[in-house]
């Protein structure tokens, strides 16, 4: 949408031939990164990829509305070589050494005037605040986990391949390739506490699913091994990292992140840390702290104002708990008999299921490399 948005503002000539020869002119600009990362031939792509080394992300679009310029030019009143321009146009980019060389074509990109990355993310938001009010989710979840989830092998008591694998695509980028290994199941392990620590200690991150005598269905993700807990000398004791999040399956998927992704006002990198470069979450030069804040990091890295933004995971002898401040999303008695859940201030979330109910089953799995196997 956004790349549409630039086409009919600089490019008026090609986005009327766009409307005029495709059912869908959305369809056609949403193949615009295809065109650099897939179709431009290599001597192009490397030219094209050195200079977005030093200048950033918005050549690509230059690059792609140049693409789109010299299509325009070439295949104005001509009739359409296949059945649908985008094929044409791919052709055309696979094949553009005929037409122009990759002088010619940054000469092109670099020709067109006044847009600016700050334009560039003002369309990015009126765009996703529109899809927002027709109620469309502007985050992707990740493709291929089905590659990490296989149906034929999956077995659960909890959740359905399809819901594991919406599971999956929540994870943080480098597990998203492994593959769900059960290391604990209350029908095969027995309802133990004890035996649920032992049977997941070794294995970072676990993910844990909890289902209710009622049929609900809710979890968290848990970035950190749970023979942590032993470090606090019996006591009951919070750690973990910002890559937490507490769920709920049924009767409706929802998912609660660390309240400071959200909500990076709550917190300052320490002096220390704002002198060092973090992993931005954006290709932004903006000031904005949810530019440079990476949830990766644990909470020690930022001054925040209590601790209970930063109550992850907890586990003692008679329970286990995840969040915490004002409530726990989720607590476990020892015997994985009762459970409650309310809203706490780690994750900011609603109740994810019954806020006093009785487990039906639990379930903890690991992530296994699949070149391990």
């Amino acid at each position: 949408m956004t790349f549409g948005d630039l086409v009919n503002k600089y490019c008026q000539a090609a986005h009327k031939l766009m409307v005029a020869v495709s059912e869908d002119v959305l369809q056609v600009y949403a193949d615009w990164q295809r065109w650099l990362f897939g179709e431009l031939p290599l001597c192009y792509f490397a030219r094209v990829f050195d200079v977005f080394l030093v200048e950033g992300y918005k050549v690509l679009y230059r690059v792609a509305l140049a693409i789109l310029k010299f299509f325009h030019k070439v295949r104005a009143g001509q009739p359409l070589e296949s059945d649908s321009v985008k094929q044409d146009i791919r052709t055309f980019v696979k094949d553009i050494a005929k037409t122009v060389s990759p002088e010619k074509l940054l000469e092109k990109a670099f020709a067109i005037r006044l847009f600016s990355r700050k334009e560039i993310q003002l369309l990015q938001m009126a765009n996703e605040k529109a899809l927002k009010q027709k109620g469309i989710t502007v985050k992707q979840k990740r493709q291929f986990v089905h590659l990490a989830v296989h149906a034929e092998n999956f077995r659960s008591e909890i959740v359905s391949v399809r819901e594991m694998r919406d599971i999956w695509s929540w994870v943080p980028e480098r597990f998203a390739l492994c593959q769900p290994l059960l290391l604990f199941s209350s029908l095969q392990h027995g309802y133990s506490l004890a035996r649920f620590y032992f049977q997941c200690e070794g294995h970072e991150p676990t993910l844990l699913l909890i289902k209710t005598t009622q049929k609900e269905v809710c979890g968290a993700y848990l970035s950190t091994d749970w023979s942590e807990r032993n470090k606090f000398g019996g006591k009951l004791g919070f750690f973990g990292t910002g890559e937490c999040f507490v769920f709920r399956l049924q009767p409706e998927v929802q998912r609660y992140e660390w309240v400071v992704i959200k909500h990076p006002e709550l917190t300052k990198p320490p002096p220390l840390m704002a002198a060092e470069p973090t992993a931005p979450l954006s290709h932004s030069a903006s000031s904005d702290p949810a530019d440079r804040l990476s949830p990766f990091l644990a909470a020690r890295h930022f001054n925040l104002p209590s601790k209970t933004e930063s109550m992850f995971m907890a586990g003692g002898s008679d329970c286990l708990i995840v969040g915490g401040g004002g409530g726990q999303a989720l607590y476990i008695d020892g015997d994985l008999n009762r459970g409650r859940t309310s809203h706490c201030d780690t994750f900011n979330n609603q109740p994810l299921c019954s806020e006093n109910f009785l487990i039906a089953a639990v379930e903890a799995w690991g992530f296994q490399d699949p070149d391990t196997q």
